[in-house]
């Protein structure tokens, strides 16, 4: 899932403390957001929507009216529905189709308007002879040692023999099985060089495996799962009660507008009959409080209004009738991510979260001031997901880093140049510095 929007940071992101001595990272990364930015065809959202209107009328409203914007976004806005030759790397890509603004952005384009990776890095890399291999996970990296002049495997002590993985001076064997089969097939890779990027989850799941389980890499730093961030923010929305206006047209995120100097609101949304994110959904609870009063706040919610929750929950068009609001915040929200078995892994050893800091919810109150308000102008229903109306716990769909910087050691996981400090060849870009001033998909 990926909602187009790529936002460059401003200043304070480069001025973070946890990075800022280390490098003028505003000098060193220009000339990879000016790539990134031709790579993904980055062109301003050209239209607004009833949703946008409303977020502006209450930017206005609290004084940031002049902060309010149409979002930069990875979305070839030709004529709508025609396909035409490449227009972003001078016919030498694969053809588009202009957007038509179906909304469906998040689950997938099915009119080959969205810049997805397929159809740049990954369509130049196929073109230029690399070989993508999907549908598949890895499960180890396994440094290779030098034995009779063959690289072999220095955990079983044994040649890996899948001749099509042979790689000149090889320093790792990539382990990996599929992953959409009923019988899944193991099959290993050679290489020199291993870039780890599948996300803060999925590469801080397969380096803690490969340190603390397989210990294939038992040298990777203690930092590792240290500074994980997320944009400090909470994810509601509003469902109108009437029936007149399709909240569904648009891209997946249209504008933007800030509500306060640290807080930024985005209205997002779902395709006309993608309705099944509504499972989450409880009635919006003002307030802190434990878990046992936020239930009977809840229940009381319900039982006030319970027309609107089942109308909501069940019987609406829910994606046609939602706008969905991301409120994000600029203050750090740090916490560690450990190997370890809770209630939300079932019992079985998967990633826990430490914190480090704990971010207060009264910091996200403006978040519920805001739906409300957007809830009031359209005669909506106001709702955040189950685990905020329950537990306190806001919502996030940007969860960052967990690969400290460091220039050795007891400073971090990776070097300056995204290299493991231990382990030579192993590189990872999951690291983000500092919680992002603007949500940042353009990152080095």
């Amino acid at each position: 899932m990926y909602g187009n929007v790529l936002i460059e940071p401003d200043d304070r992101l480069f001025a973070a403390p946890s990075w800022k001595h280390l490098n003028d990272w505003k000098k060193e990364l220009q000339p990879h957001y000016e790539t990134a930015r031709r790579m993904l065809g980055v062109a301003r959202n050209p239209r607004l929507f009833p949703a946008d209107e409303v977020c502006k009328e209450i930017a206005e409203s609290l004084g940031y009216g002049h902060t309010f914007e149409p979002l930069p976004v990875g979305v070839f806005f030709g004529e709508e529905n025609k396909t035409v030759a490449d227009p972003f790397f001078g016919g030498a890509g694969p053809a588009r189709a202009g957007c038509n603004f179906c909304g469906g952005c998040m689950v997938g384009c099915r009119y080959n308007a969205k810049n997805t990776l397929v159809k740049n890095y990954l369509y130049f890399a196929e073109k230029n002879g690399a070989k993508v291999i999907a549908e598949v996970k890895v499960t180890d990296v396994r440094p290779l040692t030098m034995d009779d002049g063959r690289r072999k495997s220095a955990e079983h002590d044994s040649v890996i023999n899948d001749p099509s993985s042979t790689v000149k001076d090889a320093r790792y064997a990539v382990v990996y099985r599929d992953s959409t089969r009923l019988f899944k097939r193991t099959q290993t890779v050679r290489a020199r060089n291993v870039i780890v990027s599948a996300g803060t989850i999925g590469t801080l799941e397969l380096l803690f495996r490969c340190r603390d389980e397989t210990q294939s890499l038992n040298r990777i730093s203690q930092h590792l799962g240290n500074r994980v961030r997320t944009n400090s923010e909470n994810i509601l929305g509003v469902t109108a009660r009437a029936r007149d206006v399709d909240y569904s047209k648009g891209i997946a995120i249209t504008s933007i507008y800030s509500a306060d100097e640290v807080t930024r609101v985005e209205p997002v949304r779902y395709a006309d009959g993608q309705s099944f994110i509504r499972i989450m959904i409880a009635p919006l609870i003002d307030g802190s409080g434990n878990i046992l009063a936020r239930i009977l706040k809840t229940l009381w919610a319900i039982i006030r209004r319970p027309w609107d929750f089942l109308y909501a929950k069940f019987f609406s068009n829910w994606a046609r009738y939602t706008t969905i609001l991301l409120v994000m915040q600029t203050e750090e929200n740090l916490t560690r991510l450990r190997l370890g078995r809770s209630f939300f892994t079932f019992g079985r050893r998967g990633l826990v979260i430490q914190h480090e800091k704990k971010h207060s919810a009264s910091d996200l109150t403006l978040a519920n001031r805001v739906t409300r308000a957007f809830a009031e102008k359209v005669n909506g229903i106001p709702a955040t997901a189950f685990t905020d109306s329950l537990f306190n716990f806001p919502t996030t769909a940007h969860l960052m880093g967990g690969v400290p910087f460091g220039r050795d050691d007891p400073e971090g996981v990776i070097d300056l140049n995204f290299r493991s400090v231990q382990l030579p060849g192993v590189c990872t870009s999951w690291m983000v510095p500092s919680c992002p001033p603007t949500r940042a998909s353009t990152r080095r």
